[in-house]
């Protein structure tokens, strides 16, 4: 269990609000450089990472300067003064070249929407549907566990500022000493019951009946909150199992935080629910319990997947995902324009499941009609047919075949500027790749996939048609929730 932080003020220059915040509480960027400070007079070590921190000795306890390192997620840092070691533990955000964290729970929820599609259209979900409603841990729920369980943490707090509370009447039998208030009711139980406790017409009883009114946090929201806590925690102690270090470590962090919660004030005496759930008008409408509400539906939309995916997806690796996006993306505008043949080749089966096989590497491939092919990750180099390399071996993230040429699309989803030299590099593709008959180049177009237009003036042209049309590259902009009409032209001229 980490150690809370007990008697050491380690502070940060939040950049957001221009203002002295706790380390825990400050909004940290990757790649960023922070002020801190630690309001102690002793001598004192401070490491982030385990790195040490350099430091400056001021008239009121310790100053400093550290960078975040270029990868989003938890980060900790220790403070030892003399025999006592604090351990604090805050969360670096992406910068502002990477996606936010709400267009990654996007791009998550896309990708599966279309792989659901795929995996009905390419008639798989007969084989598998036992094995799917069985297995317990799955990479797909835990990419959604570990990129939100920050937000979920955030909605607790809130919850536990302002909890939900009724005010409950109960009658029961107390001293007459405590009585506040003589109400008709206890008048009536003094007149039939009062000689049993004591009473007589000359005294009044010892105990007499009353109305106690009393606060109560056990109500039927907080208590499906417990009961949804129990779960999570339940599901947490299944990823604690896994054969993978990282998960292992997180999932027992992540425990470790619902123990504390389930110990706050407002849940300390309520019942878990048993049963179904019911959407109550407070799941409606509460800003905080409807996100908690929300937190859990989508957790549990997980359940019903009947495929997964072999490898994390965390969120400091936003490239990854962004890649798949952009190919899923392509498989719907293709399917869309009925181009789609067989889409099963997307799934591998093993060990009694199917994965979406869209790992590094693995050269995923969906046929298309008339023989053409889109392919994930293909491999060439100076031993592969139909298409080689006489320079590098060479891995395209996405790759059209049609026709006997190929077009190559390079998602990247840093790039918001400087495309003229991201585009400079796809040169390689179309001057590198040979048809290992002819000898001859068969890399018709390329063009660069990014989630941001770019804002330089001479670089505004590499999105234009015509650019496109003339040169046969340059950049199409792939962004969740923004709809990539540009491309779906392209395709469209490219098959019919």
């Amino acid at each position: 269990m980490v150690q809370h932080n007990s008697g050491v003020s380690f502070s940060v220059w939040d950049h957001s609000t221009q203002s002295w915040q706790s380390i825990e509480e400050g909004f940290l960027e990757e790649a960023r450089s922070y002020r801190w400070r630690c309001m102690s007079n002793e001598p004192i070590q401070i490491t982030m990472q385990s790195v040490p921190l350099l430091m400056t000795k001021m008239i009121e306890g310790w100053e400093g300067v550290f960078e975040t390192p270029f990868q989003s997620g938890f980060i900790q840092f220790e403070i030892r003064t003399g025999e006592q070691l604090n351990r604090i533990e805050s969360y670096v955000y992406p910068d502002g070249r990477k996606l936010t964290l709400q267009q990654y729970e996007t791009l998550l929820q896309e990708v599966i929407e279309e792989a659901v599609i795929c995996f009905e259209k390419g008639g798989l979900e007969a084989d598998v549907n036992a094995a799917g409603f069985s297995r317990k841990c799955s990479m797909l729920q835990w990419n959604y566990i570990e990129s939100q369980i920050i937000q979920l943490r955030t909605i607790f707090r809130k919850m536990e500022s302002h909890p939900l509370r009724v005010l409950r009447r109960k009658e029961e039998i107390v001293k007459r000493e405590k009585i506040k208030q003589i109400t008709p009711s206890t008048l009536s139980w003094m007149e039939r019951y009062g000689q049993t406790y004591g009473g007589s017409p000359s005294r009044l009883p010892s105990h007499l009946k009353s109305t106690i009114v009393k606060e109560t946090f056990n109500v039927y929201e907080n208590q499906v909150v417990l009961a949804q806590l129990n779960e999570l925690r339940k599901l947490l102690q299944d990823y604690s199992k896994m054969n993978h270090a990282v998960i292992r470590k997180k999932a027992l962090q992540y425990i470790d935080w619902i123990s504390r919660w389930k110990k706050t004030n407002f849940l300390n005496k309520v019942k878990p629910h048993i049963g179904t759930i019911k959407i109550t008008q407070v799941f409606r409408k509460h800003p905080m319990y409807r996100l908690w509400f929300q937190w859990f539906q989508n957790l549990y939309n997980y359940k019903n997947i009947t495929f997964d995916i072999k490898d994390r997806l965390p969120l400091k690796d936003t490239y990854e995902l962004y890649e798949m996006w952009c190919y899923m993306q392509i498989v719907k505008s293709l399917r869309e324009l009925d181009l789609l043949e067989s889409p099963s080749d997307m799934f591998t089966y093993q060990d009694n499941y199917y994965f979406l096989n869209l790992s590094e590497n693995k050269q995923s491939v969906v046929h298309l009609v008339n023989g053409a092919k889109l392919t994930y990750q293909k491999i060439i180099q100076n031993n592969t047919k139909p298409y080689y390399s006489y320079t590098q071996r060479m891995i395209p993230d996405i790759v059209i075949e049609n026709r006997g040429s190929l077009y190559v699309l390079d998602p990247k989803y840093r790039v918001s500027s400087n495309l003229s030299m991201a585009l400079g590099e796809m040169h390689k593709y179309r001057d590198g790749i040979l048809n290992s008959e002819t000898d001859q180049k068969v890399v018709e177009e390329v063009y660069i996939l990014t989630p941001k237009r770019a804002v330089m003036p001479e670089e505004k042209d590499f999105y234009d048609q015509d650019f496109h049309q003339k040169y046969k590259m340059g950049a199409f902009c792939f962004k969740p929730g923004v709809e990539i009409k540009g491309f779906k032209d392209w395709v469209k001229g490219l098959f019919f």
